[in-house]
């Protein structure tokens, strides 16, 4: 019943976590966005940062006897605006490594980190600290007590074959993301490989292999894109931008970040605008 009840209520702050995600992005862009890092409609992060709130508040030694409205507000604030930095900081830095891209970035907020974290995100998590731990825990601890420990395990069981069936499809479509784009530049850098050629060995035919360097990477862009199914166009318009922070190999050839990067966006872009068929 404890694990139960925490993958529970991790589950449900990750739903509303999303569904704030959703609501502040739209609002921002003026577009409906369906934001997050899974297919389904939760942001694991939120419910990763509620559950820690509670466990740290309710279960830690120096606070375990302590009912959540005697608890000082300035040291919920504090405690949950570090955990958020570490949470958030944490979080970015391993999808970038893992999988060349982030999902957020704070470089247009003052006081920023590398664009993963910033103070006033920071300052905003520790507020909604606050709140979760005030008004939304002893709520979700009454509610949690009048299921029967059954009826949780149960439900609880439900969601983590959802969870991990959902994992499983984001983690398997990004790495055949990564290996689609991995394999269409290798492509593009040969072909450029051979236009450097054919205009060094003909200076007559230089102007004509040069021009044609732009339709060349359009059609590399278009080919990629025919590729994507439903979930990589998705994920794809969820990515706020590319970073590589070690060397891509395809065929034993290191491959151009720089160029990639700039492929990503290709792709975004003709995504977005739906002219990739």
């Amino acid at each position: 019943m404890f694990v139960s009840k925490f993958f529970i209520e991790f589950m449900v702050y990750s739903f509303f976590g999303w569904i704030y995600e959703c609501i502040y992005c739209t609002v921002k862009e003026g577009h409906w966005r369906n934001r997050g890092f899974l297919f389904g409609p939760i942001c694991p992060i939120y419910g990763t940062g509620a559950v820690a709130c509670e466990i740290v508040f309710g279960y830690f030694p120096m606070f375990r006897y302590i009912p959540y409205n005697q608890i000082p507000l300035w040291k919920i604030f504090v405690i949950c605006a570090a955990g958020s930095f570490i949470l958030e900081y944490s979080t970015s830095y391993f999808l970038e490594k893992r999988f060349h891209a982030v999902w957020w970035e704070y470089y247009d907020m003052p006081l920023n980190i590398n664009g993963r974290v910033c103070v006033p995100a920071t300052l905003g998590f520790g507020v909604a600290g606050i709140l979760v731990t005030r008004f939304v825990m002893p709520f979700s601890q009454e509610v949690m007590g009048m299921v029967h420990p059954i009826v949780a395990e149960v439900v609880a069981l439900l969601l983590m074959a959802y969870l991990a069936a959902d994992l499983v499809l984001t983690v398997s479509s990004l790495i055949h993301l990564l290996d689609i784009v991995e394999g269409a530049m290798a492509d593009f850098d040969g072909r450029m490989e051979d236009v450097f050629q054919t205009a060094a060995a003909t200076p007559g035919k230089a102007k004509e292999a040069i021009t044609s360097v732009p339709t060349i990477a359009k059609g590399a862009i278009a080919f990629a894109a025919e590729r994507l199914d439903f979930r990589q166009r998705y994920q794809l318009t969820n990515i706020k931008n590319f970073r590589f922070k070690r060397p891509v190999f395809r065929g034993g050839k290191k491959l151009n970040t720089e160029r990639m990067s700039e492929f990503y966006k290709g792709l975004q872009d003709r995504i977005r605008m739906g002219n990739d068929k």
